[in-house]
């Protein structure tokens, strides 16, 4: 079975461009305005050391942290939760860093329109299939 490019498909694949465009966009303008959201995230840079009410960041500068602040990492530490589990945007005397989840923009960009287009095809040629069985049973009538 050859499949052409129909005026549907042609269609769809311009859904699908713009799709992958919007959500590209999307991520990029989170990313750039160092907002948190569905495919960025804010977290505190990669080396960082939390100890008390000191953090000490990677390049070496330490900040104090007011006591409301190390209460809420201590009440996370008592939870047993991991780093990256932490609320750190409550945290707002530590630096944070735009991190891109890889991937969300990733299942959302490609496997989404993947599937939602297999799923199309399958159905239409499936009513295809059914009336072409239509058709042939009214021509062995007549």
């Amino acid at each position: 079975m050859r499949f052409t490019l129909n005026g549907w498909r042609r269609i769809g694949i311009v859904v699908v461009s713009l799709w992958i465009i919007v959500l590209l966009a999307v991520t990029f303008t989170e990313y750039s305005i160092k907002s948190a959201g569905f495919f960025v995230v804010q977290n505190i840079p990669v080396g960082t050391v939390i100890d008390g009410n000191k953090v000490t960041l990677p390049d070496g500068k330490v900040i104090t942290i007011s006591e409301e602040e190390e209460f809420k990492l201590r009440l996370a530490k008592e939870r047993n939760l991991t780093p990256w589990q932490i609320d750190w945007s409550e945290i707002t005397s530590v630096p944070k860093v735009a991190e891109v989840r890889w991937q969300r923009l990733g299942l959302l960009v490609l496997f989404a329109p993947l599937i939602i287009w297999l799923f199309a095809e399958v159905a239409v040629l499936t009513v295809f299939w059914v009336r072409r069985g239509f058709v042939a049973g009214e021509r062995r009538d007549s």
